[in-house]
């Protein structure tokens, strides 16, 4: 697995990198996004298969243009937190919606095309709900592995199963792994897609399996994103609701939007 640059050294190694079209590692944080997971099956238990790619033009048009580059703290002024959630969706879902409507919380929700596919009904609840939609590519590849070609039939996919569930295109990308190149980052401009990566990993994929629930998976996570969070202004927190379910995810994001809110923060989408 890919180790993160360090503070010290992050802006060098990605200038290096982004120059050279080699491989950037994710921002600020201990790892890199891990694995998503096995993807969500159709009714008959076959993976989806990629829509038509026809008319994405004009939808993504509709995205007003991004900068180039990624971006890894929460937009706004004061204190803003952004609450984000890769590889859905998944079997909590529906759980995490419950909960982000309680305490009324925008979010930002990075869905793989195949698993759109998957469970369109979460998806069409988040773009109902008026949470920000973002592209996470069709099935979770590492992007710095393929082509030009493939890497924009990658975001081109999401985005066409995006547009059939809910008429709209994401106007927001976030590689996977947190890895990408020169390639990525002008693809993504291209779409018109500003690239958001994040600031604080709770590392929250790592809980899988029996226990994944307990308290010491629960904690842990809780206690990633208070530590890491509290010390910013502007944190982007990277959290995950997968084909297979974070049910500690769940159980830790009530601890975690209390924390935000009774420190004084503001919580905003990318």
């Amino acid at each position: 697995m890919w180790r993160s640059i360090t503070a010290a050294c992050c802006g060098l190694a990605l200038a290096a990198a982004v120059l050279s079209g080699t491989a950037a590692a994710a921002g600020p944080g201990p790892l890199p996004e891990g694995p998503a997971g096995p993807l969500a099956t159709m009714p008959g238990g076959s993976l989806a298969q990629p829509p038509p790619l026809a008319g994405l033009s004009a939808a993504t048009a509709r995205c007003p243009a991004p900068p180039y580059g990624p971006r890894h703290y929460a937009p706004g002024t004061g204190k803003t937190v952004a609450l984000t959630f890769d590889d859905g969706p998944g079997k909590t879902t529906a759980a995490v919606l419950s909960i982000l409507a309680k305490y009324k919380v925008p979010a930002t929700f990075f869905n793989i095309g195949a698993n759109m596919a998957g469970r369109p009904t979460p998806v069409r609840t988040e773009a109902k709900d008026r949470y920000v939609l973002g592209n996470h590519t069709w099935d979770h590849p590492d992007m710095t592995r393929l082509s030009a070609a493939r890497q924009a039939t990658e975001m081109d996919r999401a985005n066409a199963e995006q547009r059939t569930l809910t008429g709209t295109v994401a106007c927001v990308f976030r590689p996977p792994y947190g890895t990408y190149n020169a390639t990525t980052l002008r693809l993504a401009q291209q779409r018109r897609m500003s690239v958001w990566l994040w600031s604080v990993d709770t590392e929250d994929w790592k809980a899988h399996g029996p226990g994944s629930d307990s308290a010491y998976w629960v904690q842990r996570i809780i206690r990633l994103a208070e530590t890491e969070g509290g010390r910013l202004h502007h944190p982007v927190v990277l959290m995950h609701n997968q084909a297979a379910g974070n049910p500690a995810t769940v159980k830790a994001l009530p601890v975690i939007i209390k924390y935000f809110r009774s420190h004084g923060y503001r919580f905003v989408t990318l």
